[in-house]
């Protein structure tokens, strides 16, 4: 078909303007955004930030403690980490009515988690604390905590092998002394080699654990390598935000004067009651109560450690509480107490070699502790606190015959404070 000559100028001026035009509407289409369609998928939201595989973190302590009366550390006569009025027959000669002070950094820690976000998960942590010395700077050493693996098998069940917390009475209290809590005084459970399993679900926790009977700091296998292992076992009932409260129990047969003629077997371990609950808003209470034998030769800082001939029943815990005023200002205390039952079988912790010299130690060599504390934190922000905290320990020593001769009293009071700044990254 032929178009008319008339209509064919007007054509040619239509399609030269239309060629023209389409490379403008096609860069503006390039340039705008399509239309979301209702039926289009979903835009994937922006990947979060991928978690570090290592993050650390870490709690620096300067603290001064002040001491009117001798201390002990874990049988050590210093205030490193103060858990008893001093033995008086290890107090150096003419210090005892002096008043005593340190500054220390010790207890400090650092600890590293690997992988933390991923099912299988590492942790390592070490403290500086050495209760052999007494004002260290330079000379001291790391301490190993915590090195342990934890694998998440479900969302509800976690298994964790290595060196932890010890699955029995899983509670501290509240103190500025964060090495010495109530340790020999009501505070038991400490770190132990093991492998554990817990399970919970919103209102019950169950858990298992299989150990190292006890420790060996030693170059010689010894009980510890040779014994059965221990076995541990806890339940408590889950509160939600209000807390959890629960039993927990630990026990073995250990052997004394293992290899020889007059070995003798016996059972070590102990039951007990823990409980961590927020009853009121910024008010919170921590609790333990146990009854043991033999408990000290499993590692745990009680009293009690059997021997070869008599074995050790105790019975203690500590009740300590916290309550915040505001988020900046609280108070806390704690009052805890062990007692060994048969006091008469207790062996002094402290020996002097004949003829005289140094005396070495052995043993807690204590009938019972009591302990009491009470504190006031000032929170600046999230990463730093400032503590004061004073204590009072009564403490009933067994001497030697020829201490007790001489005059010496191992019934002893402390009473001191201490001050320090926590800064927590």
């Amino acid at each position: 078909m032929r178009l008319h000559s008339s209509v064919r100028p007007w054509l040619l001026t239509v399609a030269t303007g239309i060629a023209t035009f389409l490379p403008a509407l096609d860069a503006m289409a390039q340039a705008a955004p399509a239309p979301a369609s209702p039926y289009a998928a979903p835009t994937d939201p922006a990947p979060a930030p991928a978690a570090p595989i290592i993050r650390p973190y870490a709690w620096i302590k300067p603290t001064v403690v002040v001491a009117g009366d001798p201390v002990e550390s874990f049988g050590q006569p210093n205030s490193t980490a103060v858990t008893a009025a001093g033995n008086p027959a290890l107090v150096g000669a003419g210090l005892d009515d002096e008043i005593g002070w340190t500054f220390q950094v010790a207890q400090s820690r650092l600890g590293f988690w690997f992988a933390e976000k991923s099912p299988v998960r590492g942790q390592f942590e070490f403290d500086f604390i050495d209760f052999t010395k007494s004002s260290p700077t330079v000379t001291a050493l790391p301490r190993l905590r915590i090195a342990k693996v934890e694998w998440s098998l479900s969302d509800s069940t976690v298994l964790m092998a290595g060196q932890d917390w010890d699955l029995f009475q899983p509670v501290n209290p509240y103190t500025v002394d964060i090495v010495a809590v109530a340790f020999q005084a009501g505070n038991t459970a400490f770190m132990r080699q093991q492998a554990k399993l817990i399970w919970h679900n919103d209102s019950l926790e169950l858990g298992g654990a299989v150990g190292l009977a006890g420790i060996n700091s030693t170059a010689r296998a010894s009980v510890p390598e040779y014994n059965i292992p221990s076995v541990a076992a806890r339940a408590a009932l889950l509160f939600g935000p209000a807390g959890r409260i629960g039993v927990s129990a630990i026990a073995t047969q250990w052997r004394f004067a293992a290899g020889t003629a007059t070995e003798r077997k016996a059972f070590a371990g102990s039951v007990g009651l823990y409980g961590d609950v927020t009853p009121a808003e910024r008010f919170n209470i921590r609790f333990e109560a146990y009854v043991g034998r033999n408990l000290g030769n499993l590692g745990s800082l009680s009293l009690g450690s059997g021997n070869a001939t008599d074995d050790m029943d105790e019975v203690g815990g500590f009740l300590s509480a916290k309550y915040g005023f505001t988020d900046a200002h609280a108070l806390y205390g704690l009052v805890g107490i062990a007692q060994v039952l048969n006091d008469e079988d207790v062996l002094p912790s402290y020996s002097i070699p004949m003829g005289g010299g140094a005396p070495t130690f052995a043993g807690i060599g204590m009938k019972s502790n009591l302990t009491a504390r009470l504190g006031y934190e000032y929170r600046f922000d999230k990463s730093v606190a400032v503590m004061a905290e004073g204590f009072a320990f009564s403490s009933d020593h067994v001497l030697v015959d020829t201490d007790e001769a001489a005059g010496l009293d191992g019934s002893v009071t402390a009473f001191g404070g201490e001050l320090g700044i926590f800064f927590t990254l």
